[in-house]
C-alpha cells in the first residue's frame, strides 16, 4: 500500500518542471479514467509552458464523444509515426503501469532512453519507470491529479476539471463503488464547484448509448452462466456475437458489471473475443453480506480477483481486473472457470459446478 503526500507531489512537479515536450500515453481501449487522465496532464503541463504530445492507441470510444471537443489526442500510426517519438524529452504514463497493457508501444518504451513517470492507482506494477507516482489507495489515477495539481498549485480549468470529474466517477462507478470514500467525493464536490455539471456528463455517459452497444449487452446477457452455487456469474462475447450486434469491442465496456446486480453472485466474468484470437477477460467483485462462508459461518465471500486475473498474466485491482489470454474462446473459459471456482472453493467449501 502506497499513500502519497504533497511533499511527493511538490518533487513530481519539479522533475516535470526540467523536461520540455513530454510524452503522455495511457493504456489499450482506454476508459473515462485514462482519458481523463491524459486530457488533464495535458492541460497541466500546458499551463507550465511544457509543450506535451498525448498519444491514444486507439481512437476515442463512441462513449467518450465528449471528449472530442478538447483539442486533438492524436493516434499512434494516424497522426503520429514511431520515428516521431524521439522528438520527446520525457514519457508519463497514466493509469497503468504495465507492460501488457502499452503492448503497441511496450518495444519502443522499454529501449526509449528519455525519463519515465508513471501516474497510476493499480496495484499491479512493472518496473517501466524511473519515478513513480502511484497509490493504490486511491479512487481513480484522476484523483491522484487532482491532489497533484492541488499540491503543485496548478491552474484546474472548467475544462480540466470535467475531466478530472469523469475519471473519478467512472471508475467508482459513479460513485457507488467500494471504492468510493471521502477524499474522492470532496475532490468531486471541490470539481463541482468549478463549474463541472454532474448530470450533465451523467447524461452525456449513459443515456446516449447506440443501439449497437444495447444489443450487445442483451447478447451476453443471453449467454450467463452461474456457477458455483450461483456464487459466481461467467458471460461470453464471441466476435461473431460482437459483428452481429453492429457493435465493437469498445462498447463491451461496464456489462462485466450487470450480474452483480445479482443478490448471490459474488463474482461476475466477462469473455471477451477480439479479432486476433485473443480472449480479453474482466473480472468483478462485491463482498455482499448476505453471503457467508459455508465454512466458517459468519465470515464473508471476499474474492482477490486482481490475484486470479494476475494468475493469467493480468491485473487490476481487488475489485476490478482483467487479464488478455490466448485462445481459443472455449479453452479460455475453460481455464478460468476451473481456477475460479477452485478459489471459491478454498474461501467456502466446495460449491457444484
Amino acid at each position: 500500500m502506497t499513500t502519497l503526500n504533497a511533499q511527493s507531489f511538490i518533487e513530481a512537479a519539479s522533475r516535470v518542471a526540467t523536461w520540455r515536450r513530454p510524452l503522455l500515453l495511457t493504456h489499450e481501449k482506454p476508459d473515462g479514467d485514462a482519458l481523463g487522465s491524459l486530457v488533464a496532464m495535458r492541460a497541466f503541463l500546458s499551463s507550465q509552458r511544457l509543450q506535451p504530445t498525448a498519444l491514444l492507441f486507439d481512437a476515442i470510444p463512441a462513449r467518450y464523444d465528449l471528449f472530442r471537443p478538447f483539442p486533438l489526442i492524436s493516434v499512434l500510426g494516424r497522426d503520429v509515426q514511431f520515428s516521431d517519438l524521439g522528438a520527446c524529452d520525457a514519457v508519463i504514463v497514466l493509469d497503468t503501469c504495465a507492460y501488457v497493457q502499452l503492448r503497441p508501444i511496450a518495444e519502443w518504451l522499454r529501449a526509449a532512453p528519455q525519463p519515465k513517470l508513471v501516474v497510476d492507482h493499480h496495484a499491479t506494477r512493472d518496473g517501466l519507470a524511473d519515478f513513480y507516482l502511484v497509490e493504490d489507495t486511491a479512487a481513480a489515477t484522476c484523483l491522484i491529479l487532482y491532489d497533484w495539481a492541488v499540491a503543485a498549485k496548478w491552474p484546474i480549468e472548467v475544462n480540466t476539471a470535467q475531466a478530472l470529474f469523469i475519471g473519478m466517477a467512472m471508475d467508482t462507478g459513479w460513485f457507488r463503488h467500494s471504492n468510493t470514500d471521502h477524499r474522492v467525493l470532496a475532490a468531486a464536490a471541490d470539481l463541482a464547484a468549478r463549474g463541472v455539471r454532474p448530470h450533465e456528463l451523467y447524461e452525456s455517459l449513459f443515456l446516449r448509448e447506440s443501439a449497437a452497444r444495447v444489443r450487445l449487452q442483451g447478447a451476453a446477457i443471453a449467454t450467463l452462466e452461474f456457477l458455483a452455487a450461483d456464487r459466481v456469474a461467467v458471460m461470453i462475447l464471441s466476435r461473431r456475437a460482437i459483428a452481429d450486434a453492429g457493435a465493437t469491442v469498445a462498447d463491451t465496456e461496464d456489462i462485466v458489471n450487470e450480474p452483480l446486480r445479482i443478490a448471490s453472485v459474488v463474482v461476475s466474468v466477462l469473455l471477451v473475443e477480439h479479432d486476433d484470437g485473443v480472449v480479453r477477460v474482466s473480472f468483478r467483485s462485491k463482498p455482499p453480506p448476505e453471503v457467508r462462508s459455508v465454512a466458517t459461518g459468519d465470515a464473508y465471500l471476499d474474492i482477490d480477483v486482481a490475484a486470479l486475473a494476475q494468475s493469467f498474466g493480468g491485473g487490476g485491482h481487488r475489485r476490478a481486473s482483467g487479464a488478455r489470454i490466448p485462445g481459443p474462446l472455449p479453452d479460455v473459459r475453460r481455464r478460468i472457470v476451473e481456477s475460479l471456482v477452485e478459489r471459491m472453493a478454498n474461501e467456502a467449501g466446495s460449491y457444484p459446478r
